[in-house]
């Protein structure tokens, strides 16, 4: 590859990467000035064990966008799943891990209803997962008659909230291992280049010898597991089961990826992003915090703010 190539290469997918790595310090540093002990090893831990969450949910919702579709029953699959663990679990601790696998094969049917639904029926992905999103929430409502029940084991309880190496806790751990896996997934493997192909293309991809198929359905499959261990692990962070559990997350999670400089159409972008991405949305919301904006208060500045970093990311990113 020459040099020009090289650095056609660096602007295009490496620079908008940087800048919002620059931003998400940048960020930081506000808030720290603002709230002198914010960048402290006690507010790091706290926010780690809160962003870990939505950077574990973040996961599927890159991979879709990046085969150029959105899914919008993310919050609803770990509504779902937070549901279930805890009337099923209901503080016994033998069944803490038969429930996750049990959770793990309703995530997966789940996934396959979706990309099915997508990938055979031809139903835009918006509409399928808002559709599935909807079900879901009536068949939780169904279950737990309106009031869900049930309490965390100690095993989870301990993984959500006991500090580890100082700064983590179980789930932030999770969350560095399944990144880990993703990013070497996108960046290294066949399964990760077809991604990319399908959201350039996907009938470019399908001419090309890509079974766009089985990628499709099992990126759905994938988003919707991430979104169940995601649910699973937030019962020990609430001890137990809440209707109101992940409600901003759709929203949250397509932000944080696009801002994270993945195009919303697909086929461009990836999860070194993203965390980035969650990053900034987990500052501005400590921040607003800090400051004792108001919910209202705190919609209209994240909004905006976001508004902001998608011109100055994305704008970037199409002028080179």
């Amino acid at each position: 590859m020459n040099q020009s190539n090289t650095r056609s290469l660096y602007m295009k997918q490496v620079f908008p990467v940087i800048m919002v790595y620059v931003v998400m310090i940048a960020l930081a540093l506000v808030a720290n000035f603002i709230n002198p002990g914010f960048l402290s090893t006690d507010n790091i831990y706290s926010i780690l064990k809160q962003v870990a969450f939505l950077g574990i949910a973040c996961i599927g919702q890159t991979l879709i966008i990046l085969t150029g579709g959105i899914d919008m029953s993310l919050r609803y699959v770990i509504l779902v799943s937070n549901v279930l663990a805890a009337q099923m679990i209901n503080g016994a601790e033998a069944r803490t891990w038969p429930v996750f696998l049990f959770i793990m094969l309703v995530c997966v049917v789940i996934g396959l209803v979706n990309g099915a639904g997508i990938y055979y029926l031809k139903i835009p992905a918006l509409v399928m997962t808002l559709a599935t999103g909807t079900a879901l929430y009536g068949i939780t409502l169904l279950y737990c008659n309106g009031s869900p029940g049930g309490h965390a084991s100690d095993t989870l309880s301990a993984i959500a909230n006991q500090k580890v190496f100082g700064v983590f806790n179980g789930v932030s751990l999770v969350w560095i291992v399944l990144a880990a896996v993703t990013i070497i997934l996108l960046a290294r493997t066949t399964f990760g280049r077809s991604i990319y192909a399908i959201g350039t293309n996907a009938e470019g991809a399908r001419y090309a010898g890509i079974n766009t198929a089985r990628v499709t359905l099992t990126v759905y499959v994938i988003a919707a597991i991430v979104a169940g261990i995601t649910g699973f692990f937030f019962l020990g962070y609430t001890q137990s089961g809440y209707l109101s559990t992940a409600s901003t997350y759709n929203m949250d999670s397509i932000a944080a990826v696009v801002v994270g400089g993945t195009s919303i159409l697909g086929g461009s972008g990836g999860y070194v992003g993203t965390i980035a991405g969650v990053g900034i949305m987990m500052i501005l919301s400590s921040m607003m915090t800090v400051l004792h904006m108001n919910e209202a208060g705190k919609q209209v500045v994240e909004g905006l703010l976001i508004i902001v970093l998608l011109v100055v990311v994305n704008g970037r990113q199409k002028k080179n």
